[in-house]
């Protein structure tokens, strides 16, 4: 998720993954703005592949899809 976005240890960018009782990873992902008042989520359960990195590119790609890229680089938009 973080390598897709392109973060490093400064970007506004959150990442959670526990595997559920059943075995299937589950990952939630968040990009901040700088303030905290824009943001954007979203939300993968491994499902069938339980693949960590598609899994990981899934949510990525979830994320810029909402503008994640924008808010990362700090670029206002009125979408978020």
């Amino acid at each position: 998720m973080l390598h897709g976005l392109r973060g490093h240890c400064n970007s506004p960018i959150a990442g959670y993954c526990v595997t559920d009782p059943d075995g299937q990873l589950n990952l939630r992902g968040m990009v901040f703005s700088r303030d905290g008042s824009t943001f954007v989520h979203a939300h993968i359960r491994g499902e069938r592949l339980n693949d960590p990195a598609l899994i990981g590119s899934r949510v990525c790609s979830q994320l810029l899809r909402q503008g994640a890229r924008d808010i990362i680089e700090g670029i206002p938009h009125s979408r978020h």
